[in-house]
């Protein structure tokens, strides 16, 4: 498998800068340099994609970027050849009276539809880029941090990983820096709203992972990181307004049935979405040998898309829901996670996970059910600020 995404990567690098000349380390006339420069990725991280020492991960992202890459330089040359034909008309156009101005355009766009719709494709692209930048102006596109963290190392900018010569130092939550993502939604009932079919569902946490330098967990360095989560999560309710025991919850067994996990809301039409909830966590993670520990603490959330009329019809008051119903989760105890990467050397990206067993129940819960109820809440590495060999001790 990796000599064959080594082969993709090298054949789609001769394909976007020229062939591999091996005795100067070029693609066509571009240096290494260059080309890690361009797919925003460090000249280590180039020479194992090269090598095939890297990870099926750093591959498949790598592979994604030139595919941009080429996807924008063809962009740019229709939009040269598109400036180029225009350039050539405005020529020829400006001998001409207003009239006969108007008359060749229209001559133009008439026979010539090839024109025509280069310029539609590129005032569409423009349009999309546009909704893009005001989607990012809200903040609900990226993690909130993505400035901060996510620039390519030629960037002028001050990085908040740890420097390489900090690395074997602060072993082993330098492994754990970088990326992580929800890795399985869950859904939760929302009790404490007097009436039954209101359904919180977790979509998805975009996390960045970096060490914290100023703490020591029992006298060491290390073995605590700061996680930011930026989640999505959305409120839907059941029209039907289905009781949520004995169907979905078992009293006796305090856990959900196979129905409730079973359950996807979007193909069932009884179930409708009233709103979608961002919302930012800071949390602080202790590394031990055996277990992960992690304790985290609202940095505020706020609803977007909100379906006023359901709202209205199903009496649901978000403003409530956000303020008290939600801040209760906020409290949930988890279980600290078994640490399956003692070996910091361990981590992969895109398959390792760290699952946190939790149970919530709501100061304000009138549904007369009793307990709590149980949700799997588990990080998945997506991408790994530093991958190379760790030598701290791992003692389990």
């Amino acid at each position: 498998m990796i000599q064959q995404l080594q082969e993709a990567f090298i054949n789609s690098l001769e394909n976007l800068y020229g062939e591999w000349e091996r005795t100067t380390s070029k693609f066509g006339t571009s240096s290494f340099g260059k080309i890690a420069r361009d797919l925003c990725i460090s000249s280590s991280q180039f020479s194992k994609l090269i090598s095939g020492t890297a990870t099926d991960g750093m591959y498949v992202r790598t592979l994604r970027n030139i595919e941009r890459l080429i996807t924008e330089e063809k962009l740019v040359l229709e939009k040269e050849k598109l400036q180029h034909s225009f350039l050539i008309e405005k020529e020829k156009n400006e001998r001409l009276t207003r009239k006969q101005k108007t008359f060749k355009w229209l001559s133009i766009l008439a026979f010539s539809p090839s024109i025509l719709l280069a310029a539609l494709f590129l005032i569409q692209v423009y349009t999309e880029k546009t909704k893009v930048k005001e989607w990012e102006d809200l903040g609900l596109t990226e993690h909130p941090l993505s400035a901060f963290f996510d620039l390519g190392f030629d960037q002028p900018f001050s990085s908040p990983y740890l420097r390489d010569s900090e690395i074997q130092e602060y072993c082993p939550c330098s492994a754990y820096e970088g990326n992580w993502s929800l890795n399985v939604p869950y859904k939760l009932p929302l009790p404490g709203t007097r009436q039954a079919g209101l359904y919180y569902m977790a979509k998805s946490a975009d996390v960045r992972m970096k060490c914290s330098k100023n703490e020591l967990l029992n006298g060491e360095k290390g073995k605590i990181l700061r996680a930011y989560e930026y989640l999505v999560n959305e409120i839907w309710v059941d029209t039907k307004q289905t009781p949520l025991s004995p169907g979905f919850f078992d009293k006796n067994e305090k856990s959900f049935t196979p129905e409730f996990e079973a359950l996807s809301f979007e193909d069932h039409p009884q179930y409708q979405k009233v709103a979608t909830i961002y919302s930012f966590f800071i949390s602080r993670i202790e590394i031990h040998n055996g277990v992960i520990v992690r304790k985290g603490e609202p940095g505020g959330r706020f609803a977007k898309d909100i379906n006023e009329k359901l709202a209205e019809e199903y009496a649901i008051d978000l403003k409530y829901i956000l303020k008290n119903i939600l801040a209760d989760l906020t409290t949930t105890e988890c279980k600290p996670a078994v640490n399956n990467y003692c070996d910091p050397n361990l981590l992969q990206e895109g398959k390792s996970v760290i699952n946190f067993d939790c149970l919530y129940t709501i100061r304000a819960e009138n549904l007369g059910l009793g307990g709590g109820y149980p949700y799997r809440k588990g990080f998945k590495l997506e991408w790994q600020s530093y991958s190379d060999n760790l030598v701290c001790n791992c003692e389990k």
